[in-house]
């Protein structure tokens, strides 16, 4: 599946030599598509329980909707360091 990216990128190598922002536009999706197909994936065939943690600074802006979801009341400015990869 990593292959598919990276042919999905080239194909796109095209629109560089006609527009270089729409070529990073267009990289920029293949980025996106690539980490909806890996969490769709990794849901059907290896489902897994996400656990989200903070410390003080985030009580009361992480809630659990009833229908499981989580919703964040974020103020509009933050930084999140996270202790490991996320895409």
């Amino acid at each position: 599946m990593d292959h598919s990216i990276h042919i999905a990128q080239f194909a796109g190598l095209p629109l560089y030599l006609i527009d270089k922002g729409l070529y990073f536009s267009w990289v920029a999706m293949t980025k996106q598509f690539f980490c909806l197909v890996t969490n769709c994936v990794t849901q059907w065939f290896a489902p897994i329980t996400i656990r989200i943690s903070g410390d003080a600074s985030v009580r009361g802006q992480l809630h659990l909707t009833k229908d499981g979801f989580l919703k964040t009341d974020f103020p509009e400015r933050l930084v999140l360091i996270a202790n490991h990869q996320v895409r």
